[in-house]
Order: structure tokens, then sequence, then C-alpha cells
């Protein structure tokens, strides 16, 4: 067989493993192409159920809770400052009479002193 038969032959053969080549490339590009689809989709169903949920928890954070067993006379925590908490206790002073003037009602320990002043 001569070197040109040879070469010819050689080339056959590398153009049909190419061609095989590029066949299993374009199989596993469509693959890929499906795997990121679907990993696209499953990110927008988790983006959707961790929106629900986190509306979920605003609406319970938001929404007044009467537990058992807590001082009814308290208002909620949200509502009055740790400050102003402590200065209630150390002064003796009910903070459910005292009207805060905080952002949204809040209240601050100057109320609770006012509160107690008045009080005296």
């Amino acid at each position: 067989m001569s070197v040109a038969k040879k070469t010819d032959k050689a080339l056959k053969s590398l153009q049909k493993d190419v061609s095989k080549l590029q066949k299993q490339n374009d199989r596993l590009t469509k693959a890929l192409e499906e795997t990121r689809e679907e990993q696209a989709e499953t990110r927008r169903e988790i983006q959707v159920l961790l929106e629900d949920r986190l509306t979920a928890q605003d609406a319970t954070l938001t929404e007044p809770v009467a537990e058992a067993g807590k001082d009814e006379e308290k208002p909620e925590v949200s509502e009055v400052t740790e400050a102003a908490e402590r200065r209630a206790k150390d002064l003796g002073v009910n903070l459910s009479t005292v009207e805060g003037t905080g952002s949204g009602g809040r209240v601050l320990v100057k109320d609770v002193e006012t509160a107690s002043d008045g009080a005296q």
C-alpha cells in the first residue's frame, strides 16, 4: 500500500471519529441545555416558595399573638424599647398605662419617666 492510500485511509478514519465526536458533543450540549433549563425552573420554584414563606412569616410577625402565661398588662415587646422596659421596672410603672411618643407610638424611657412623675 502506498503512502497516499494510507494517508487517505487515516483521514477517512479521522473524519469518522470527528463525526462521532461531534454527534456526542451535540447530545451532551442538548443534555446540558436541558439541565440548565431544569435548574432555572427549580430556582424559580424555590424563589416563589421562599417569597411565600417570607410573606407568611412577616404576616405572623405583624399579627398580635396572645400567649398564655404572659403579663396581659404589658404591651407587646416591639412597642417598648428595652431601656424603657427596664426603667418601668425600676420605677414600678405599669407599661399598659404609658402612652408612647416614639415612632409608631413606641414607648420610650422619657415616656416611662413622664408617667412615673404623673403618678406621684
